[in-house]
């Protein structure tokens, strides 16, 4: 057999051939063979000498799409370490700095429908709460400052980090534009109680703009029946 002397080609055709079907088809219904039949020529053992199985492979694909969207996010949401905590805070939700979220969560749901890739949301989950101490040290800067006033540290860190980058941004649940103002009404409302004052300068205007339309928004429904 003759020796391959570009291992690194190979590889991107059999991760661009998964891309492509798990963006289309999603994670379960996607098999190996379907992957090593969009390889274009790849045999079996050229796949699986790079790839053990299908979810080796998931992880290949979802860790380059999720460095990329995680580069972008944390230039966007690293706290800039002038002013108070809360002035810190409230940059984040900056048109300015918000966009560069927005527009790397819209690529993400585009490119993997975490309901037809659930683990993709399971890693981003993850991800968010290991990634709380910036957050962590931010809060604790406030109550001393005196621009926060968050009774339990560590875990209003994760709920920050879990709400503001999954559950506000269009990311598993797309919404009409009435609906992603009210989510962004409610998650100030949020953030008011537990002692972070933070107020809408303009980031609902700019999460609406993401909106879909209420067609759109229907033909979801029927494949989030079931879910959580």
């Amino acid at each position: 057999m003759a020796r391959n002397t570009h291992p690194e080609l190979t590889l991107e055709r059999i991760i661009k051939a998964a891309t492509e079907l798990f963006t289309s088809q999603g994670y379960d219904k996607t098999s190996m063979q379907d992957i090593i039949d969009a390889t274009g020529g790849l045999s079996k053992g050229a796949v699986y000498h790079h790839f053990r199985s299908k979810e080796d492979l998931f992880d290949a694909v979802a860790n380059r799409l999720m460095k990329t969207i995680s580069e972008t996010n944390n230039k966007a949401q690293t706290p800039s370490g002038q002013g108070t905590a809360l002035e810190q805070l409230q940059s984040l939700f900056s048109p300015e700095r918000a966009r560069k979220r927005l527009e790397a969560a819209d690529l993400m749901f585009r490119k993997f429908n975490p309901k037809a890739n659930p683990k993709m949301l399971g890693m981003e989950f993850t991800a968010l709460v290991d990634e709380r101490d910036d957050f962590v040290d931010l809060f604790k800067q406030g109550n001393q400052d005196g621009s926060l006033h968050v009774d339990h540290v560590e875990q209003t860190a994760e709920v920050f980090r879990l709400l503001a980058n999954m559950w506000l941004l269009p990311f598993f649940r797309r919404g009409t534009q009435t609906e992603l103002r009210a989510r962004a009404a409610c998650f100030f409302s949020i953030m008011q109680g537990l002692g972070i004052p933070l107020h809408d300068q303009g980031f609902s205007d700019l999460l609406a703009s993401f909106g879909t339309n209420a067609e759109d928004n229907n033909k979801e429904k029927p494949e989030s029946e079931g879910s959580i």
